[in-house]
C-alpha cells in the first residue's frame, strides 16, 4: 500500500471513530474499518485492535456486552457480515483471525433448560491467533480455539480445540490437523465436504480424480470458499487449478492479499 492509500485509509478510520467509537466501540485500533452499522451494546467493554474489519454488509452484525463483560478482537481480524457476538464475561479473539458469514459466539446459555426465567452457565470464550471460522459456525460457551485451528463452515464448536486442528460437525470434531497459514488441509477438507467424499483427498488429487470436481462443482467450490473465509477469488484461477495444492496456493495468495489491504 502506497502512502496515499494509507492516508485514505487512516482518514475513513477516523470518520468511522466519530461514528462509532463514542457510546459504542470502547476503543477502535488505528486502521480499522467498519464497514456498514453494527448493532452495538456496549454496557461493559468492548476493544477493537489495528488493522481489522468489520462488516454488516449486506447482512448487520451485532456486538453485545452485557455489565462487566469485555469482548477483545486483536489486530488484523476480519469478521464478516451477519456475526452475533455477545459476552457476558469475557470473549477474546486473537490476532489475525477470521470469522465467516453469520457466525454466532456465546460466553453464556442464557437460560437453564426447562427454566426461561433464569441465566444459564456463563464460561469465558477464547479464541487464538490465526484461526479460521467458517460460514454459520456457533461458538458455545467455554470454548478454546487454540492458533492455528480451522473451523469447517456449519460447524458448533464446544470445548477445547487444539492448535492446528480442523474440526467439523455439530459437534465439531476434529478431522484432520493444519495451519492458517498453511491452506492445503482446509482445501481438501471442504472439498471433501462440498463433494461429499468419503474421506480426506490428496493434495494431489483434483478434477482427473475426483469426478464431481467438473465445471459445475468448481464453481460450488469457489463460493464455499469465499462463504468461509469472506473472500473474493478469481474463478478463471479456480478453472485452471488441476489439484488441491494448486487451489491451496489461490486461497493462500487471496488470504494475503486481503491482509495487505488492511495494513
Amino acid at each position: 500500500m502506497n502512502g496515499a492509500d494509507t492516508e485514505r485509509v487512516h482518514r475513513l478510520t477516523d470518520r468511522m471513530r466519530s461514528i462509532f467509537h463514542h457510546g459504542l466501540f470502547s476503543s477502535l485500533g488505528r486502521g480499522t474499518i467498519i464497514a456498514g452499522r453494527p448493532t452495538v451494546i456496549n454496557d461493559g467493554v468492548i476493544k477493537i485492535g489495528d488493522r481489522c474489519l468489520i462488516s454488516s454488509r449486506p447482512i448487520q452484525s451485532h456486538f453485545v456486552t452485557m455489565p462487566g463483560a469485555v469482548i477483545t478482537i486483536g489486530g488484523g481480524v476480519l469478521i464478516s457480515y451477519g456475526a452475533a457476538i455477545s459476552a457476558a464475561r469475557a470473549i477474546t479473539i486473537g490476532d489475525d483471525t477470521r470469522v465467516g458469514p453469520l457466525c454466532v459466539i456465546l460466553d453464556i446459555d442464557f437460560h437453564e433448560i426447562g427454566d426461561r426465567d433464569s441465566h444459564g452457565g456463563v464460561e469465558p470464550v477464547q479464541i487464538g491467533n490465526h484461526v479460521t471460522i467458517g460460514a454459520r459456525v456457533t461458538v458455545l460457551r467455554g470454548t478454546r480455539i487454540g492458533d492455528g485451528a480451522q473451523v469447517i463452515s456449519g460447524s458448533t464448536v464446544s470445548g477445547i480445540v487444539a492448535s492446528g486442528a480442523v474440526v467439523a460437525g455439530v459437534p465439531a470434531r476434529v478431522v484432520g490437523k493444519g495451519s492458517a497459514h498453511k491452506s492445503i488441509d482446509f482445501v481438501a477438507t471442504t472439498v471433501m465436504r462440498v463433494f461429499g467424499l468419503t474421506k480426506l483427498p490428496g493434495d494431489q488429487d483434483g478434477p482427473a480424480q475426483i469426478a464431481a470436481w467438473t465445471a459445475t462443482g468448481c464453481v460450488r467450490l469457489l463460493l464455499a470458499f469465499e462463504e468461509s473465509l469472506g473472500l473474493t477469488l478469481h474463478e478463471e484461477e479456480m478453472r485452471r487449478a488441476r489439484t488441491i495444492a494448486e487451489v491451496a496456493s489461490i486461497v493462500t495468495r487471496a488470504r494475503d492479499g486481503s491482509r495487505v489491504a488492511l495494513a
